[in-house]
C-alpha cells in the first residue's frame, strides 16, 4: 500500500493513546497516519463526485472513540458533525470523554486533569502532555465538532438511528482487544445493512477496516478502492441507489 495523501511522515505522537486522549482497558488506539490516508482518501471520493463537505461522519464499532477524534483533530475544518455509537456500555464512557476534547470546554477541562497531575506529581511526561494539548487546541482552531454517542448493536436490524450521513468510516473487532457483541448471525452482513440505510445515497463512501481475512463485500454497495496494510484490509464501498 502506498500512501498518497498522508505521503510525508509526520509526527503524531500528540494523539497517542493515554497522553491527551483517554484510553482505559478494552479500548484500542488507531495509526494516526493511517486514519489520516484514510479520511482523505473518502473526502476525495466524494469531492469528485460532487459532495463537498463539510461532511457528516459516523462510526458504528467506535469503542473509545480513539478513530473519530483523531480525525476530528486532523480535519476540523471539513467536518460537521460526528456520531459514535458501540453496543459496550463502557467504552461509550470513554468515547464520550474523548470526544468532549473536540471543544474548548472539554480541552479546558482535560487541560485542568493535566496540570493537576503535574503539580502532584511533577512528571515530565504531564508537562509533554499538556504541551501537545496546546498544539491539538491550535489544530481545532476554535472550533467546537458536535458529536453525538449512543448505544447500538450494530448487528440488530431494527430501525437505524442515524440518518443522511457521507462517510461511515469503521474498524470492526477483530484479534484479541474487541470483539462482535450483538446478537446477529453474521455481523459483517448487518454491518452494511444497516450501513446502507445511513448513508446519503449515492454521494456517500463507507469505509471498513478489517482483519486481511474478512470477506468484506455486499449487493447493495460497490467497491471502489482497496487495498492491504500490514494485518489489516481497508476497503472503500460507494451505496447502489
Amino acid at each position: 500500500m502506498k500512501y498518497v495523501f498522508a505521503a510525508e511522515k509526520t509526527d503524531y505522537s500528540d494523539f497517542a493513546s493515554g497522553r491527551v486522549l483517554y484510553s482505559a482497558p478494552g479500548t484500542t488506539g488507531f495509526p494516526v497516519r493511517l486514519a489520516d490516508e484514510i479520511i482523505q482518501r473518502a473526502f476525495h471520493s466524494l469531492e469528485k463526485h460532487g459532495n463537498k463537505g463539510p461532511f457528516r461522519i459516523y462510526d458504528p464499532c467506535c469503542g473509545g472513540g480513539f478513530l473519530l477524534t483523531t480525525l476530528g483533530f486532523l480535519f476540523p475544518e471539513r467536518i460537521l458533525d460526528i456520531t459514535a455509537t458501540d453496543i459496550d456500555p463502557k467504552v461509550l464512557e470513554v468515547a464520550a470523554k474523548n470526544l468532549s476534547l473536540l471543544s474548548a470546554e472539554g480541552l479546558d477541562r482535560r487541560e485542568r486533569e493535566l496540570a493537576s497531575y503535574a503539580e502532584a506529581y511533577g512528571k515530565d511526561s504531564h508537562r509533554e502532555a499538556l504541551e501537545s494539548l496546546a498544539r491539538l487546541r491550535t489544530r481545532l482552531g476554535g472550533r467546537s465538532i458536535k458529536a453525538t454517542i449512543g448505544q447500538r448493536d450494530i448487528t440488530d436490524p431494527a430501525p437505524f438511528p442515524a440518518q443522511g450521513l457521507d462517510i461511515i468510516v469503521t474498524d470492526i473487532p477483530y484479534g484479541q482487544m474487541a470483539s462482535w457483541g450483538g446478537t446477529g448471525t453474521d455481523p459483517v452482513e448487518s454491518l452494511f445493512a444497516n450501513c446502507y440505510r445511513a448513508l446519503t445515497r449515492p454521494l456517500a463512501v463507507l469505509v471498513i477496516v478489517a482483519d486481511r481475512k474478512a470477506r468484506l463485500q455486499h449487493e447493495a454497495f460497490r467497491r471502489i478502492e482497496h487495498f492491504k496494510l500490514g494485518k489489516r484490509q481497508i476497503a472503500f464501498f460507494q451505496p447502489l441507489e
